[in-house]
């Protein structure tokens, strides 16, 4: 899962390849051995669903590992007490994990409210995965074995991938028109412009090699415009006998389409209104604003009611939770032969 958003991909990435054995020779698991804490007791809960602990310490391991490889990427010693914003390196991997993981349980909250579940389908899916790494690693012993450090026996795994697969529920269930989960057009729309998304249509007259000729193209140009009967018509006529050949564009303000000055203009515009003649160093331009094309916002709105919904959950962290000590985690669960 992604923090901005929860991202299919990454889930269904997940699925493939955070799986291996439970426990170690000596039986017990290591994440129990790297914390302290029964891997299977409630270390929280996210509106009221109990989250074990092994779920959140996959995703510790995972981002002090993260961390770690980092640093020694860029050649830095990884001190888990260096000072960020909001508190250590300690307490932002800490958080970080724990954001995973409530997104995680509230998306199977969210599945429970909208009858979402596994079913056949899903279940072939898995087995399909597992035997699709069982191959690539040439049986499932040597599969187990390569990943036995990671934490996760195969149960695990497939409850992890189980919520992706219900992620991708969710999704086609919000993608439905007039389903429970349907945004309105007008959230879409708002959260287009929140996002700086606008989409704008431009009659260019370049300046060439004589800008007042241009210019006078342009003059002629919006007189035509403020008299036709149909506007739209017309100036989609005029962007066709103008010098931009792009066409109506969707763009996010600031990734230099535009100039500045004509994002200025057209964040001022109404859907379906036109600018005035707008002069830059390129020639004259008019723009006609376009309602949002919402086709790029749709997953990235799902992700954001997702996000929202997650930082909003009522979490109820235990003591075992509290008195968790990354540093000392990571050091157990990652030793320098692994982390190399």
């Amino acid at each position: 899962m992604r923090r901005y958003v929860f991202a299919l991909a990454l889930l269904l990435c997940l699925a493939l390849t955070a799986c291996g054995g439970q426990e170690d020779s000596r039986g017990q698991g290591l994440f129990q051995r790297a914390s302290g804490v029964e891997e299977d007791a409630v270390l929280l809960t996210v509106d009221g669903r109990e989250v074990p602990a092994w779920r959140y310490l996959h995703w510790l391991e995972r981002g002090c590992g993260r961390l770690r490889e980092q640093y020694r990427s860029a050649g830095l010693p990884l001190d888990w007490n260096t000072p960020v914003e909001g508190g250590t390196l300690a307490d932002y991997v800490k958080d970080q994990a724990l954001a995973d993981t409530v997104l995680y349980a509230t998306v199977e909250n969210w599945a429970d409210s909208h009858g979402c579940t596994l079913d056949e389908e899903d279940r072939a899916a898995l087995d399909d995965a597992w035997a699709e790494k069982t191959a690539e690693y040439g049986g499932e012993g040597a599969y187990l074995q390569a990943l036995a450090d990671m934490g996760l026996d195969r149960a695990r795994m497939e409850e992890l991938a189980g919520v992706g697969r219900l992620y991708a529920k969710l999704y086609r269930l919000y993608c439905q028109e007039g389903g429970d989960l349907a945004p309105a057009p007008e959230e879409l729309e708002a959260f287009a412009r929140e996002q700086g998304r606008i989409t704008v249509d431009r009659a260019l007259f370049a300046a060439g090699e004589d800008r007042e000729a241009a210019r006078q193209r342009a003059a002629e140009a919006f007189a035509r415009l403020n008299t036709a009967e149909d506007r739209r018509a017309e100036f989609a006529a005029l962007a066709a006998e103008g010098d931009d050949p792009a066409g109506p564009r969707t763009l996010t303000l600031g990734d230099g389409t535009l100039d500045e000055e004509l994002e200025e203009a057209a964040q001022a515009l109404e859907a379906g209104q036109c600018s005035g003649i707008l002069e830059t160093e390129e020639g004259f331009s008019i723009l006609l604003r376009e309602e949002t094309d919402r086709s790029g916002v749709e997953e990235a709105y799902f992700d954001h009611l997702l996000q929202r919904a997650a930082e909003s959950a009522a979490v109820k962290l235990t003591a075992d939770y509290e008195a968790l000590d990354p540093a000392a985690f990571a050091a157990r669960a990652l030793p320098e032969e692994r982390a190399k």
